[in-house]
């Protein structure tokens, strides 16, 4: 009876544990060609194409955090386990001498707010949001997503204001503001490489690396976190987290703002400008 008891006490724990262990607990990028590796993409060619362009470099950073809902870690990075995290959306915006603002980002409305079952939402901060994004010079949206677009359905909002590049090849937005297509993780996929006018550097990851734990350690989100991507989306990440990594190593002084990370942005300069 014991013998049948442990068999039968075995299956159990086997049937929740591979599961568990393979949608839950595994940061692997699954079956691809190849290893994943870097990018070709060196710190000295970010700093050349921020040098390109007519104008001033960006003096200085400003951040709104518009809302914040609790996630368990497992969905934001693999093996995390199941406590709870905080996980923030947020706005940027970068100030012109003698020019409108550029936006990276445009927050969440409070109907999508409520619909991805944020727990905290300020609406102050996102009408701050909303008028730099009505005199912005350049808008740049990291990803294609309510929690990045301003709250639209996916495929519905682009910005208006935005160069758009041919390719996947980086691309001056205007000095001092680099913007890097990741198409391969998803179609709208972008980081944002900025160097300001007194050569301090940021690297906006976007849903890349949604925690700095992703970049630093290289580590995916759980496998069901992922199940709605492309299939190219778990290799090509990894990819651009080996080149975050690689990059913060070329420029260790550069801040590497990961894309829903609740900690303060070093160096910033307060909430958005009236």
């Amino acid at each position: 009876m014991t013998r049948r008891l442990n068999l039968w006490l075995l299956s159990v724990l086997l049937i929740i544990a591979i599961p568990y262990y393979w949608f839950l607990a595994d940061a692997g990028v699954g079956p691809g060609k190849g290893e994943p590796k870097a990018k070709p993409l060196t710190i000295g060619s970010l700093r050349a194409l921020a040098e390109e362009g007519d104008g001033q470099r960006p003096i200085e950073l400003r951040v709104e955090t518009v809302g914040m809902r609790m996630t368990s870690r497992n969905m934001l990075m693999a093996g995390g386990g199941l406590r709870q995290i905080a996980n923030v959306i947020r706005a940027y915006e970068l100030i012109v001498p003698g020019s409108e603002p550029i936006v990276i980002d445009a927050g969440i409305t409070r109907p999508a707010a409520k619909e991805h079952e944020l727990e905290i939402y300020d609406g102050a901060a996102q009408a701050r949001i909303q008028h730099a994004l009505s005199k912005a010079a350049h808008v740049v949206l990291l990803a294609d997503k309510p929690t990045h677009n301003g709250g639209h359905p996916t495929g519905t909002r682009r910005a208006e204001n935005e160069l758009q590049a041919s390719g996947d090849a980086p691309y001056t937005l205007a000095p001092g503001v680099v913007v890097i297509p990741a198409s391969s993780v998803a179609p709208e996929a972008k980081m944002v490489y900025v160097r300001l006018a007194d050569d301090r550097e940021y690297l906006f990851t976007g849903d890349i690396a949604k925690l700095a734990i992703n970049w630093k350690e290289q580590r995916l989100p759980a496998r069901i976190a992922t199940r709605g991507e492309i299939a190219s989306f778990r290799s090509e990440t990894m990819s651009w987290l080996m080149t975050i990594n690689a990059l913060h190593r070329a420029a260790p002084q550069m801040t590497i703002v990961a894309g829903h990370e609740p900690s303060k942005i070093p160096f910033s300069a307060g909430t958005f400008s009236d």
